[in-house]
């Protein structure tokens, strides 16, 4: 097993639940550190439970507060270099001893008075046997192209993929309960019947759409113990970035099944929300902050995620204000700015097939360094219809600079604007917290895209000309 650092989280507090309080003894043989740390997973990341000190010749974990541990997969953590060794606590597993030796911590492993974990080794042990044949299986056969062999193989392959099933079930149908069987629950994958289809295409669809539509058969995501097992968090972002269309409408609606799935408020609730909305609203793909919007306004700021802090919250529900009328296939916001002059001139008088919205800074490095490849760009591309407004975000005294700038980067090709006085009030609207910020916008202003690399312009253009035209066609 790889090392691994541990986080400390201040994002995530460990759930607790009623029972027993825990007291597991850990010995170590080999083992000369006075230290040693309990870990625990929640969904895909562990996290630091509890430190405990040598006594005599061995470590004992147990709560100060008699509170148990919530069920899950917990890690013995050596010092200093992170080693480690996994194991299972459920409701009623909470107070046994494990017993191994420093020269390989996890062969080595062996459990009093916790059938659970001799159970877990067993079945580990049981399933990484028949991997490792496995494997040496498909290595041999990379090598072998004649149809008689390759049966054998294929045979032989689909034999120990029984073996591991009929241990599977075997499990399940003894202590279907048990965490263990809720492991090996979020492990199966879809059993896909033979499909008929006239084409291949054809085919290929109806195992897709019968996979997806099958892909959680096996849990139960009111079994709030799954969020605290390593396989939780695959399976769920499996389905949705993999099995989901990566549009922001589909994923929207795919959260949302699978948040329907859990008791509202639950472990698997809590992280699937909190965990989505932290990954689109940081996500570096266009467009994904509709996901972010989507899920402040619906579960958020509808009273449906209550143990937020009331700052965390009103943070949240801000952004998605402010983010929301800037959504790509939204109106652009329109603004009244100023051209060198001081004649005024607003976004959505200017016609042209496409309009390019450039808010820059003469003061950012990056803005300074993509001005070449703009003005190429633009050199390319006015001809086809795109038109670029470039408006410089300094105003009152430092306004002056943008002019300066404007004409030494050789800018004075598109119509260059600022708003001295704020009057627009575009950087609230247009959420500017950096330059350079690009939006691309149709005849009608709608958004189109945001938040394009100068370096991706040209690509980008294209697919939006070929798109229109394509649409052009079929109307």
């Amino acid at each position: 097993m790889n090392k691994f650092i541990l986080c400390i989280s201040l994002l995530l507090k460990a759930f607790l639940g009623t029972g027993q309080s825990y007291k597991i003894k850990v010995k170590i043989d080999g083992y000369t550190n006075d230290t040693l740390l309990l870990g625990y997973q929640f969904g895909d990341k562990q996290y630091i439970k509890d430190t405990t000190f040598r006594v005599k010749d061995e470590f004992i974990f147990q709560s100060k507060d008699k509170e148990p541990l919530e069920p899950g997969i917990y890690l013995v953590v050596t010092k200093p270099d992170n080693d480690y060794f996994q194991f299972m606590v459920d409701y009623k597993d909470q107070e046994f001893s494990i017993h191994t030796d420093k020269k390989d911590i996890n062969a080595n492993l062996k459990f009093k008075n916790s059938k659970l974990n001799s159970d877990f080794m067993e079945y580990v042990d049981y399933i990484t046997k028949l991997r490792i044949e496995a494997d040496s299986i498909q290595k041999i056969a990379k090598d072998v192209h004649d149809e008689p062999a390759t049966a054998i193989i294929k045979g032989k392959l689909n034999e120990l993929d029984k073996q591991v099933s009929d241990k599977q079930s075997q499990i399940l149908k003894s202590q279907p309960k048990s965490i263990l069987s809720t492991l090996i629950r979020w492990s199966l994958d879809v059993n896909i019947p033979e499909m008929e289809g006239s084409t291949k295409e054809e085919k290929d669809e109806k195992i897709f759409l019968y996979y997806k539509s099958h892909y959680f058969d096996d849990v139960d995501f009111a079994d709030n113990r799954a969020v605290r097992l390593p396989l939780f968090h695959g399976k769920i972002d499996r389905y949705v970035s993999k099995l989901t269309a990566q549009i922001p409408d589909s994923i929207n609606a795919a959260l949302d099944y699978l948040l329907a799935k859990c008791t509202p408020g639950s472990e698997n609730y809590k992280y699937i929300l909190s965990n989505s909305l932290n990954q689109y609203g940081n996500s570096k793909y266009v467009g994904m902050d509709g996901v972010y919007v989507h899920l402040a306004e619906n579960y958020y700021e509808s009273g449906k995620a209550p143990w937020i802090d009331k700052e965390t919250l009103a943070k949240i529900v801000k952004d998605a204000k402010a983010l929301k009328p800037l959504l790509i296939d939204k109106i652009a916001p329109n603004i009244r700015v100023f051209r060198r002059d001081g004649s005024p001139i607003t976004l959505h008088e200017i016609k042209s097939p496409y309009t390019l919205l450039l808010i820059w800074a003469p003061d950012c490095p990056h803005c300074k360094q993509s001005m070449p490849g703009l003005v190429t760009f633009y050199e390319q591309y006015k001809s086809k219809g795109v038109e670029i407004v470039a408006l410089c975000n300094k105003v009152s005294k430092d306004e002056p600079s943008c002019w300066e700038s404007v004409d030494e980067l050789k800018m004075g090709q598109w119509i260059n604007t600022s708003d001295p006085s704020l009057s627009s009030n575009f950087k609230l609207i247009y959420d500017v917290k950096s330059t350079p910020q690009i939006y691309i916008l149709d005849e009608n202003k709608k958004i189109l895209t945001k938040k394009i690399a100068v370096e991706q312009l040209g690509e980008v253009m294209e697919k939006l000309i070929k798109f229109k035209q394509n649409e052009s066609k079929n109307k």
